[in-house]
């Protein structure tokens, strides 16, 4: 049999797996390692630094500086594309002929270059790109705001490269039936994430809220839940905060309602908050892709309490409580405290996660490409 060989694009270093990009490409490195698949994987680096441990899952792992200039956010060009284009990159790729996988439109810039027609293009999309840019300038102000707003027209004007693609690995259906306008071969790739799951006696009696805490997303969302559930209904010494880079407004609230911040955890550590957490809660303004957060939460023994806009378009919703109101969330953190999500619960969520968003099962669809 042909050895399998593939080069994988990451927008991120994906170590630490600790927002929902790096987990979700980070455990499809690793199921197609586990595949036997060889993996080239070339990382934009822009703060999180080198990881050793990724050449665990990679025959070879190549760094590339991400270089974002002022004049970038007036190209034509999305920021988040223009700012991943690299002379050495292409130069590795043209090194032999293997097959491409992409991640996220982000990587994307040399998809219809000249050079790669022959080869096997892969796209992994993780969102639908000016949609979720659209749905942050709602929230957004000022510059943020007027950024996100360009990008989003920038963006839906760049989609069509995808033209380019062979394969589109949609993170979910919705999304699937939207690429196929730009590609025949567009398939659902569900969320990679977390494999293995604890016991419900493990858990100890507090609530986890856990994300990219430097997202304007997550941090809306915690203060949603701090100011209208946890603070006004003495909870505050029953929660729990982790996450990379906090933003000011997280670290000032946390502090005056006496909230325990776990910042920057490293991967030990938040698999360790999250096994242990009784009570997962979310909270999201937008609707927009998968929460690879609460995939991730899922694996758990925890209850996973998320209001209806952070469970949309995914396919576990009955695996959680979906919670609107803070009447709502209150009464099912009380309830959950005191007596943990039952073993039978826990097997009938399990046994959906192995059959439907275990890692190296789905990855199948892509090294059967190979």
């Amino acid at each position: 049999m042909a050895e399998k060989r593939l080069h994988i694009i990451s927008f991120d270093v994906p170590l630490p797996a600790d927002y929902g990009g790096a987990i979700d490409v980070f455990y499809r490195l690793k199921a197609l390692h586990e595949l036997g698949v060889k993996i080239t994987l070339h990382c934009y680096e822009y703060g999180r630094g080198e990881s050793s441990e990724l050449e665990q899952y990679a025959d070879l792992v190549i760094y590339y500086p991400r270089r974002k200039r002022l004049m970038d956010v007036l190209d034509k060009l999305p920021f988040i594309v223009k700012t991943r284009s690299s002379r050495a990159l292409m130069r590795n790729l043209l090194f032999n002929d293997d097959p491409i996988l992409f991640e996220g439109l982000h990587t994307t810039f040399m998809l219809n270059d000249e050079r790669l027609k022959n080869r096997i293009r892969m796209v992994r999309t993780h969102n639908i790109e000016h949609e979720y840019y659209g749905a942050l300038a709602k929230q957004a102000t000022g510059f943020r705001k007027k950024f996100y707003q360009s990008e989003a027209k920038k963006l839906k004007t760049y989609e069509p490269r995808l033209k380019f693609a062979t394969h589109i690995f949609a993170i979910k259906e919705d999304d699937a039936f939207y690429f196929k306008q730009y590609c025949k071969n567009t398939y659902v790739l569900p969320a990679c994430a977390f494999t293995e799951s604890g016991a419900s006696e493990d858990t100890l009696p507090y609530c986890l809220f856990q994300g990219n805490l430097s997202v304007p997303e997550n941090e809306k969302g915690l203060l949603w839940l701090i100011d209208n559930v946890f603070a006004p209904h003495n909870l505050t010494n029953k929660l729990k905060v982790a996450g990379k880079r906090p933003s000011e407004a997280v670290m000032q609230h946390c502090k005056q309602y006496d909230i325990e911040l776990i910042a920057n955890p490293d991967d030990a550590q938040m698999t360790e908050l999250i096994q242990e957490a009784r009570v997962h809660v979310f909270y999201s303004h937008q609707d927009t892709g998968v929460k690879l957060k609460v995939v991730n939460a899922l694996r758990s023994p925890g209850a996973i309490l998320a209001n209806k806009k952070m469970l949309h378009g995914s396919d576990f919703e009955h695996l959680c409580d979906e919670t609107n109101s803070p009447e709502e969330y209150v009464e099912r953190i009380n309830s959950y405290l005191i007596s943990p999500v039952t073993e039978i619960h826990l097997e009938l969520r399990n046994a959906f996660l192995e059959e439907h968003l275990n890692p190296v099962r789905n990855c199948r669809m892509i090294s059967d490409l190979l």
